[in-house]
């Protein structure tokens, strides 16, 4: 019973403290106060649960939490117009450089059997794309960065309502989880090729020479 209270006492003085933040200075502070308690609260349940109850350690929450941010922005915030002007067809190479090395590293999967030769050629890709990317993005985003830093910064979204990065959140935490998964996959391949690999005998057997 005394936990119980002591429950109902925390959580009145929270909202007794919220009521004077809309009281003496904004209702819209207010509500945004609310709104971030109760994410805090969903996800707090969520990591209970599968922390405290479940017994399973996962790092990824403020992950896929990251990801949900994204979309936010991507969708709701409208497009920077400077920003776009200063590096955004660069940062459009970059995507169509990524989409390119996905379809390099699935054809050479689809077409060429299990091997060291197929293995470090998708290490190749992957190693050499991330340096053209490096090289490609580096001036785009210090340009796209330096467009009125303190308020944008940024390339912006859509300009859409919120309530669609809903689903596009969820394409982003199915993106990630199937990146993640494969990623898995490679790795593991590349270990058991390089493992797996003949060793050859240094040592002849006795009474060869």
């Amino acid at each position: 019973m005394r936990k119980n209270l002591n429950i109902i006492v925390a959580y009145s003085i929270m909202m007794g403290l919220i009521l004077l933040v809309g009281i003496f200075q904004s209702w819209n502070v207010a509500l945004s106060i609310f709104n971030l308690c109760l994410i805090s609260a969903v996800m707090t349940m969520g990591a209970n649960i599968q922390w405290g109850y479940a017994g399973l350690i996962n790092f990824g929450i403020m992950g896929y939490a990251a990801l949900g941010g994204l979309a936010a922005v991507l969708i709701s915030v409208d497009p920077v117009q400077e920003a776009w002007r200063a590096g955004g067809f660069d940062i459009l190479m970059c995507l169509w450089l990524i989409i390119v090395m996905i379809l390099a590293i699935r054809f050479i999967l689809k077409n060429f059997e299990k091997s060291k030769i197929r293995t470090y050629g998708i290490a190749v890709i992957i190693i050499a794309g991330i340096v053209i990317l490096r090289i490609t993005s580096e001036t785009s985003i210090e340009a796209i960065e330096g467009v009125n830093p303190a308020t944008t910064g940024f390339l912006g979204g859509l300009g859409l309502p919120i309530v669609f990065s809903w689903i596009v959140g969820a394409f982003f935490a199915a993106g990630f989880a199937a990146a993640f998964f494969a990623g898995a996959f490679f790795a593991a391949g590349f270990v058991f090729v390089a493992v797996d690999a003949p060793v050859k005998d240094v040592n002849p057997p006795v009474g060869a020479e």
